[in-house]
């Protein structure tokens, strides 16, 4: 594989991990809205399964905010890569 398909092929990649990215930035936000409604819905309410559920929502946002930040950061460096060949 010479040097400019190689190039190609890192600069396809960059396009996909940034589209799958901007999915999750999607999700992220449709997930953030649905868990402001449901802390809302749930506010005063001391039922566990309701505490927990929020809990772990809470948790699972979190997650995809760590894991955009991971995206961000190999696609800088994938493409830092591409450019410096």
């Amino acid at each position: 594989m010479s040097v400019d398909e190689v190039k190609a092929q890192l600069g396809k990649s960059l396009e996909s991990a940034r589209s799958g990215r901007n999915t999750l930035r999607q999700a992220a936000a449709a997930a953030g809205e649905a868990l402001e409604l449901a802390t809302y819905t749930c506010q005063g309410s001391n039922h566990e399964l309701a505490t927990d559920a929020l809990t772990e929502a809470t948790s699972a946002l979190r997650e995809i905010e760590l894991t955009v930040a991971r995206l961000d950061a190999g696609i800088e460096l994938v493409d830092t890569y591409r450019t410096g060949l």
